[in-house]
Parts: C-alpha cells; structure tokens; sequence
C-alpha cells in the first residue's frame, strides 16, 4: 500500500511538473485583433463566425517536444497542452509518430508529427504536425465534435480553433467528385467484408511505403519550395494517418525518395494542367514506375491544388504492380490543405486504393456497402456535396464498420505491409442477442466491451443494409415504409456503448420519424453492428459484434394514457397506466412483462420505478411512490428481456396542478440579410409572460434566391441556439415555414411552405424561462443572392404549476371481490364524505362499459353486473367526492 501511495505521489508530481512547464506555450487572440496581426489564409475567408484565435510560442513547444520518445520506444510521452473552443487548456501525454522514412526524417528534423492521448479526458487523441509552416492539430474525443487548430493567417501568428464545417467554400465549388470506378474489385471486396471480423483486433500493425507525388501548383500554393510541399504533405499525413491507425491500425510512411517526385515548375512537372485532370491517373503511375520503380513504394498518390475530383485509379490495389499508383486527390476550391481535404478527400481516395468503396446510398452502385442514407457521414460517404441528400456539411473522421471489415479483408492478402506486433492486448465487444420487436416502436441497443489493459473504449452502433436501386432513386432519405436500406444514420463514436433508436430526444417530443432516423411501419429485418475502438496512440485497435432486430407486423407499441395536457397527479394517489400490448406478447415478441419508470426532469432520467416486471396486459394500477413530485414528469415502459419502449406524449404534474398557455409573437418587421456574411444577423421579440417552456414553434417568412445558402437559427433569452434549418434544398427559392417538433421532415420544392420539422429540435429550450429576448438568427453562407425576413413568430407554450394538497386521495379499506371474475363483483370500502358515490368501468382501450351513481350509506357495498362484456381485463373507477381509486379486476 505505501508503495502504491509512493508511486501515486510521483505521478502526480510528475504531472503537476509537466503542467508548469506547459502553460505559456498559448495566448488568447481577441477576434478584432486576429486580422490585424496578418494576412488571413485563403481557408479562412469565408468562416460561420464560431472561430476562436490564439498565438503559439513556436520555441517553447519545440523545446518541449525535443524530448519525446518516438511511439516506437514505448516510453512515456511528454506533456504538452492544447487549448480548446470552450476556452480551457487540456494536457496530453505526446509521442512522435513520424510519417517519414527515417533518412527522410533525418534530412528534414524541423518537419515531425506528433500523437498523444488526453490527460483530463484519456477518451481524446491528438494528433498534430509541426514545421516552420506552423502547426496543425486534430483532437478527436468521444461525445465531442472534433477540434483542430491550423493557422489563421500566412506568417502563423494567429491560429484558429474551430470544429469541422467552421470553414465554408465558395458557392459552386462544392461538387467534389470521386471518378474512382466501381469495378469488379468492388463485388469482391464486399462479398469477403465479412471475412474481416476480427482481424482488426489481431495485434498486428501494418506499415505501407507511400509515394507521395504533387503537381507544381500544389507546391507553389504552399511556398515554392520542395520542403514547403513536403511539410503540407506532413500535416495532411498527420491527420489521415491518425484515423488510420485508430480506425484500421495501418500507417502510411513516405518513402526516402520523396523529394524526386515533388514538383516545383508547371513546365516540368509531368502532369497536365488541372483540366486536363482525367489524364492524372496513368501519368502518375508512369512517374511513379519510371522515378521511384515499383519495387521501392507500396501505395502512390498525387496531390493536386484545383481541378475538383479525387480517383484512386482501382479499388484496393495496394502493392499491385503497375496499379498501386495511380490515386489522385485536387480540390475544387483550390484550397490543398485543412481539414476538409485531408479527411473529406485524401482520406477518402486512399480508403479507396486500401479496399474501401463508397457507403451513401444516394446513389447505389451494386457493391453491397451502400449502408448509410443519404450522402452517409463517414470517410467513404459523400457528405456536403450532394445536395438534398446531406446529412452534414463534411464527412466525420472514422470509417465505417463495412469499410473496416472491407479493408482488412484486403489486406489480409497484401504481402508487402511491414507488419509490427502491438502489444497492446486485444478486447472484445458483445452486441447481445437478436431481437424481434413491433413495428413503429422506439428501441435501444446496448452492448458490453471489455478491455484488459483498461484503455478508453469507445462504442459506434452502425445500420448495415444495404441500399437498392428504388431505394436510392430517393436519394437514399430513410424511409418508415422500406424494406431496404438504412433507416438510421452513423453518428460518431461515444463512451457509452447504448445507442436510442431514434435519438431518444427525437422520442421524447413524439417524433420517430425524422429525415435521417426513422422507426419501420412495416415488417423488414434491420442488421446492426457494434465497433469498439481502444483509442491507443499510434496503432489502435477494433473488436465488433453484430445483432440481428427483426420487425414483425404487429405494432405500434405505445402508451394510451397521460396524453392529455394539464394532466395532474394527487401525491400518493393511485393511477392507471394503460398501453397497447399491440401483439408483443406472441408473434415471436413472446415479451410477458414490462417495466413502467417514471421521470420527474422531463425525460431527462427514468429513475423511479412504478411497477417492475410486470405483466405485460396493458393496464396496470400504480400508487404513486411517497416523496415524488414534479411538474414535469413522462412515463416510459419498457420491454423486460427486449429492447423496445414507448413513452407518453404529454408532461404532466405529481402534486402540482399545471396550466399550460400559448401565446404567439409576431415581427413583422423587414430585415435585410447580408450576402455572404460571416456572423449571425438577428431579429428580435421580446416575451413578457412568465412560466416554464413547455413548446416552441417558429414561423418564418423569406424572400430569398438558393434558400440553399442559409443557415437559420433561433436563440432563447438564456443563449441557448439550435438550427431550424441548415443549408437545405440548393436552389430552391424563399421559406414561409412553421418549424415544429413532430411535424414531418423536410420537403424540398421550388418554393418551400408549409409545417416541417426543425434541423435540431424546439423541445431543447423546454424546461427553460419563457421570458426575455428571443432572436432569429440567419448566416447567408454564399454570395451571391441576397434576400429579406419579412415577417417572423413565435409561439410560446409556458407551464405555470400550483402545488395540490397533501390529504389523502384514496379511499379507506376499499376492496374489489372476487377478482377475477364472470362479470359479477362487489365493491365495498368506507367512505368520507357526504357526496354520492360514482363507479365507471372501461375496458383497457378506453371504452365506456359500466357508469352507475349510488347514495352515500357510509359503509358502501354495491354489486357490480357488466351484462355481456367479453373476456379481459377492465378498469375500475370509485369516485367519493375529492377521493378516487382505479382497481384492474380480470373478467373470465
């Protein structure tokens, strides 16, 4: 123990000591001085105005680093700090992780990159590359965007923080295109994917030869001089090979030659001008056979500065002879640097040429990996370029699960890898068992990871139906109706390794449809699989398990009661709690009991529970527990040994009486919004009425041409911001919307109208103050067309409560005989008051079949005949003036 102790105390000295020598490598840059301290970078001209900016003691960084030990050594990395958009520093324990051939990097020791996993949050992985240029990070994390810093102006006095997306393209120079072909390498790829599982936990690291060419443009971009191409190829290396390590334990290493086929001069480079773009992939390949000699590289690529297309010339032909060179990557932009291009572009290209085919589904291309809708969000998805069908702005920085099995299937075969024994221990993941559910039900997945040497896991629940023809003729929206395809989209990786099917904040305001996730309304099977990443600086590791969820024709589950609005429950009352059994319990469901929770947060927890493992029938009697209240409070019930729920639609009161008003705000008020702007231009209502959120709507009018350029946000008086529409619908023209949470998504049309729902939902500001100033905020992210608010609402549904009484609600000794029954019972109990005692029966839908007034004898004891009621199960009301109680009696 006092050696343990002794041991802690150092560590901790240790740390406390690396912080110290840390602290002053960055320093806040005010916003309206960023620009004056240099000339902003082409990347930054056009930015959606969440940038933050700081400076860089270049020298003291380098000095700290001088001492970290290469990934290799396996010795402990150095501290050094990162700052963050929220505006703290985090500490990360780095060691170098070169993307050069030793003589390479031994020739150019002021060009290095860097890896290194959190201190604060040991789930974050920083990767960065430093040269005279400057330097470039990428902190990926889980349940976090991530975050990089690249410099904001051409002499790095200033560098920018920002997530992906901050930086925006010119309008009309989006249309990357990938003319990588789909060809019979394709069908084999995805026919032995499956091939794959596990071999990405096999503790083997592979190290590809990669030889790196550039047109003369690029060069220049960047500085003219063979090492200032060299340094961008580093910091774009830098990014890609963290994802490919963490996501497939591969790296790629420009080979000793590099500098013989970078390219400073457009009159002797051997490519032709970006327009002639197509003939790129057949003169790289010659370059790279008659430079370098196809002995001496395993994978080529080229980087160009404009033309607008990335190939990779093949699928999956690393270490082929006479193919393996031939991958191109330019922008259209003319923007060869940054996040975009490295994750969006390069990574996507060499994921091609290791075995990787595309994953949208808004286009089908027969290969069996067409699993995500839409454009699809992961490296080999086409996010932000095309159109309606995007489901963000740029690609996230992981592969998906087809992609990893497809690669690693490739390389099972590649001989010319230079393989390296991890020691890190592999681990394992486990899905769980299939499942049949209902349809039109909300479920949730949960898995379970094990990880022996306790590294950070992080969990990604990913869809993997393949998309067809009719299925992407819709441009791949998932759809309630299909049989085929994904009905969820890949969200990135997360500590937890549950994933609510939908979002759960989409179910908690009533909404399982939305345009990227949506529930099955008819029978189809859904495949899902669970990746596991341990996140290990320099040479990750995967595990993965799949589940089966089979839709049967039966459903929806749902919730029949607490639906009404102002609902209130008495404290220590008895209530019922009804549902739709909705055929679960046969039809392969076979579900026999059910779980009823409470939350009294709005959905925030369930962590009351009113009846446990109870038969699943449809009605259940519950005494609301002592010391609960709220005024805020959903019902969830949840399968016991399955992984569907439903919840109620409404929030309702436990010991408070709740009174729900909405009142609509108008501005009628024009307002210009400006062409091609960096920051939000806002429009304001002021709302006098107290109360708590209960709902929000917005209405807005707008002339505009290529509604596709906006972004259109609401702010509530406390700063809290959510999209209601984000850069949709192209070229479609002016907005005279109602954006409502539940409503139906959106529909693009020459001009848009009509109730849809938001990009993020309204019910984010419930719980909150109504009062004060709301604003409307738009960015025009274009120039180009202008345009004008004419008029804009708000719709404001406040909640105010008054707290109930505490007297008892129920009655005194009251009983129901015999139970069950054929029809006939007796209900007996004393009573307390003076008024007339009324007793109603209905049936678990709802339906009236009994209502019967009685004088009050003090002692009541009153026969009970249901003439011809059916078989079941039937609820019993007893009123006594201010008194209720509901009993379950079963008729045979």
């Amino acid at each position: 123990m006092k050696k343990e102790l002794l041991v802690g105390m150092l560590s901790i000295f240790s740390l406390t000591a690396g912080y110290s020598q840390t602290k002053e490598f960055w320093t806040a840059v005010a916003p309206q001085k960023a620009n004056t301290l240099g000339q902003v970078k082409k990347a930054f001209e056009l930015n959606d105005g969440t940038l933050k900016f700081v400076s860089l003691d270049a020298t003291k960084l380098r000095s700290a680093l001088a001492s970290a030990p290469t990934k290799e050594s396996g010795a402990t990395g150095v501290i050094i700090t990162i700052p963050t958009l929220n505006g703290t520093t985090e500490h990360f324990r780095v060691v170098e992780a070169s993307n050069f051939a030793p003589g390479l990097q031994a020739a150019h020791q002021d060009i290095r990159s860097y890896a290194g996993n959190g201190v604060e949050d040991p789930t974050a992985y920083l990767r960065f590359s430093i040269s005279p240029k400057g330097i470039q990070t990428m902190v990926l994390r889980a349940d976090g965007n991530t975050e990089f810093i690249e410099p904001y102006t051409t002499n790095s006095e200033v560098y920018a923080l920002f997530t992906s997306g901050a930086k925006r393209a010119q309008k009309g120079q989006l249309p990357f295109t990938c003319w990588t072909p789909e060809d019979q390498a394709v069908h084999n790829a995805a026919q032995h994917a499956s091939a794959a599982k596990g071999l990405s936990d096999a503790l083997t690291f592979k190290t590809f030869r990669l030889a790196l060419s550039c047109t003369a443009e690029y060069t220049i971009y960047h500085g003219g001089a063979k090492e200032d191409a060299l340094a961008a190829m580093n910091a774009t290396m830098t990014r890609v090979n963290g994802v490919y390590e963490n996501d497939l334990a591969v790296h790629l290493n420009l080979i000793e030659d590099e500098l013989d086929i970078i390219y400073t001069s457009t009159s002797t480079d051997p490519y032709s001008p970006a327009s002639g773009i197509n003939n790129w992939n057949g003169q790289l390949q010659t370059t790279l056979t008659n430079v370098i000699g196809e002995a001496n590289y395993d994978i080529g690529h080229l980087f160009g500065a404009s033309g607008g297309g990335g190939n990779a010339g093949c699928i999956g032909c690393v270490c082929v002879n006479g193919q393996k060179g031939s991958g191109i990557t330019s922008p259209i932009d003319g923007i060869p640097e940054g996040d975009n291009y490295d994750i969006d572009y390069v990574a996507h290209e060499l994921g091609h040429q290791l075995g990787g085919t595309h994953t949208y589904s808004v286009n089908d291309e027969g290969s069996g990996t067409n699993v995500e809708p839409g454009s699809g969000s992961t490296i080999m998805g086409y996010a932000g370029i095309t159109g309606s069908p995007d489901v963000q702005r740029h690609s996230d920085d992981y592969f998906a699960y087809i992609t990893i099995a497809q690669i690693q299937a490739n390389l099972e075969d590649k001989a010319c890898a230079v393989n390296t024994t991890l020691t890190n221990p592999a681990f394992t993941i486990n899905a769980g068992p299939n499942y049949s559910i209902p349809k039109g039900t909300a479920f949730v997945l949960r898995g379970v990871g094990s990880d022996a040497n306790g590294d950070n896991v992080t969990y990604n629940w990913e869809q993997n139906d393949d998309a067809n023809g009719a299925f992407a003729q819709t441009g791949g929206f998932p759809s309630a109706t299909s049989t085929v395809g994904a009905s969820f989209r890949s969200v990135p990786p997360s500590a937890s390794d549950v994933r609510y099917m939908p979002a759960f904040s989409r179910v908690l305001n009533n909404q399982l449809t939305s345009t990227w996730e949506t529930v099955s309304n008819v029978a189809r099977t859904l495949h899902f699989t669970l990746t596991g990443r341990d996140n290990v600086a320099g040479g990750g590791q995967t595990a993965t398990d799949e589940v089966t969820i089979n839709v049967r024709n039966f459903g929806p589950f749902a919730v029949t009661s607490q639906n009404a609005d102002d609902l209130a429950w008495p404290l220590n009352s008895q209530q019922t709690i009804t549902w739709d059994v909705a055929g679960t319990t046969a039809n392969n469901i076979n579900t026999a009991n059910v779980n009823i929770l409470l939350s009294t947060d709005g959905g925030a927890t369930f962590a009351t529970v009113l009846a446990a493992n109870t038969s699943n029938d449809g009605s259940e009697v519950i005494t609301v527990p002592a010391g609960v209240s709220g005024t805020n409070c959903r019902i969830m019930i949840e399968a016991v040994g399955n992984i569907f729920y439903a919840l109620n639609q409404k929030q309702f009161g436990i010991g408070f009486t709740t009174n729900t008003t909405c009142e609509v705000y108008t501005n009628d008020a024009n307002m210009s919004i400006p062409d091609g702007a960096v920051n939000y231009t806002s429009q304001t209502l002021t709302v006098p009425s107290t109360g708590t959120v209960t709902s929000v709507n917005v209405t807005a009018q707008v002339t505009h041409s290529y509604v596709g350029d906006l972004v259109v946000a609401v702010t509530n008086p406390a700063g809290t911001q959510i999209n209601l529409f984000n850069q949709s619908c192209d070229s479609s023209n002016n907005l005279n919307v109602t954006f409502s949470d539940g409503a139906p998504a959106l529909t693009c049309s020459t001009s848009i109208s009509g109730t849809y729902a938001p990009q993020d939902p309204l019910s984010v500001f419930a719980g909150a103050d109504a009062e004060g100033t709301w604003s409307l905020d738009f960015i025009d992210v274009f120039q180009g067309d202008a345009g004008t608010l004419t008029s804009w609402s708000l719709e404001v549904c406040t909640q105010n409560a008054i707290p109930l009484g505490t007297e008892n609600f129920g009655l005194s000794n009251f009983s129901v005989y015999p139970n069950p029954n054929k029809g006939s019972f007796t209900v007996a109990f004393n009573s307390e008051s003076d008024s007339k005692i009324g007793i109603m029966v209905h049936d678990i839908s709802g339906r009236q079949v009994f209502n019967n007034t009685y004088e009050n004898t003090g002692l009541f004891s009153g026969n009970i005949n249901l003439n011809s009621v059916q078989s079941g199960i039937y609820m019993v009301t007893v009123q006594d003036g201010a008194r209720k109680e509901v009993r379950k009696v079963v008729v045979n």
